[in-house]
């Protein structure tokens, strides 16, 4: 199975900052299996974040410009991603 962006982040948070449980992880052969794990987790914690910052700074009406309405989805991702970065220090 393949790791996604927030899979990818967490391995390489381990790497960097926790060199010595991801050797432990890579020699048990269960790297893969703690980091797809850790990923779900990431994106039900990143789904729950995005529906609150969803609900703090409501969408652009319809009637708004294309560009605002991208501009938002671009905002909000960031935010979503910021707060994840965060949880991912918790690997």
């Amino acid at each position: 199975m393949k790791l996604g962006k927030y899979g990818v982040w967490a391995k390489k948070y381990l790497e960097e900052y926790k060199p010595f449980k991801f050797s432990r992880l890579v020699m048990d052969g269960s790297v893969m299996d703690y980091l797809l794990e850790f990923e779900y987790h990431l994106k039900g914690y990143a789904n729950l974040v995005e529906f609150e910052l969803k609900e703090k700074f409501p969408a652009p009406s319809e009637n708004e410009s294309f560009v605002e309405q991208v501009n938002y989805i671009y905002m909000i991702q960031e935010m979503v991603d910021e707060f994840v970065m965060e949880e991912v220090k918790l690997v």
